[in-house]
Parts: C-alpha cells; sequence; structure tokens
C-alpha cells in the first residue's frame, strides 16, 4: 500500500515537471521564439564566464554570445536567475550578460538543460546587427 503511494506521487512529480516544460513551450511557440543562433565560443570563453558566475550553463551561454557576435572580452558581469516550478525543481533560467559596451544587459533564456531558448536585449542594450 505504501509503495503504491510513493509510485503516484513520483507519477505526479513527472507530470507536474512535464506539464510545466510544456507550458513553457507552448508559451514560446505562440510568441514566434525561435532559440539564438550558436557559434562555437572563442577559446577561454567558457573559463572567463566561470569566473564571473560558475554555472553549469556557461556553454550554452558562451555559444549564444558567440552566435550575435558579442566577445567574451565585452562580458562586465553575468548573473543567473532561475525559474522553479511549484516541487521547486529548477525549469529555466535567464542568464544576464551585462556589457562595458553599453548600458543594459543581454539576456539568454535557457531550459533546465541549458539549451537556449532565445537571446534578448533589456535596459538599453542592443543585440549587433539589431534596428
Amino acid at each position: 500500500m505504501m509503495g503504491e503511494t510513493g509510485g503516484r506521487a513520483r507519477c505526479l512529480r513527472a507530470l507536474q515537471r512535464g506539464g510545466a516544460v510544456a507550458s513553457m513551450a507552448l508559451v514560446a511557440a505562440c510568441a514566434g521564439l525561435s532559440p539564438p543562433p550558436q557559434a562555437a565560443p572563442e577559446p577561454g570563453a567558457v573559463s572567463a564566464l566561470d569566473r564571473l558566475s560558475p554555472n553549469r550553463c556557461n556553454g550554452a551561454v558562451a555559444s549564444s554570445l558567440a552566435g550575435v557576435r558579442i566577445p567574451v572580452s565585452d562580458v562586465r558581469y553575468l548573473a543567473y536567475g532561475l525559474y522553479r516550478n511549484i516541487p521547486g525543481n529548477i525549469v529555466g533560467y535567464d542568464a544576464w550578460v551585462g556589457l562595458n559596451s553599453q548600458p543594459g544587459a543581454v539576456v539568454v533564456q535557457l531550459d533546465e538543460f541549458c539549451a537556449p531558448r532565445q537571446i534578448y536585449a533589456r535596459e538599453g542594450a542592443r543585440l549587433p546587427g539589431a534596428r
């Protein structure tokens, strides 16, 4: 009897995690979002980001910055925000990247596995090539 309750609880947690991921994907699809362009990060980029804010997503952030032609030498700060579902599992990250060359920040939004969802500029920042 006790095992059956534990199995139901595990199933419910899995559904909740899946529901959060599915709903975030649906919102992204409805908003017309597409993953940011990716490129091989410049040598030392991940190490430089690790010094600013150690995180397992730094490789994906470095690839996203390279994809929009932002050199890691222009990065002033890196701060992560995270999203959790109701049970408390991480379902996504926002990497806020401050640049030396401009005000504001570039935000790389990632899923719980560090796959980039989108990249955008906030608070006066601009992405290279954006008008």
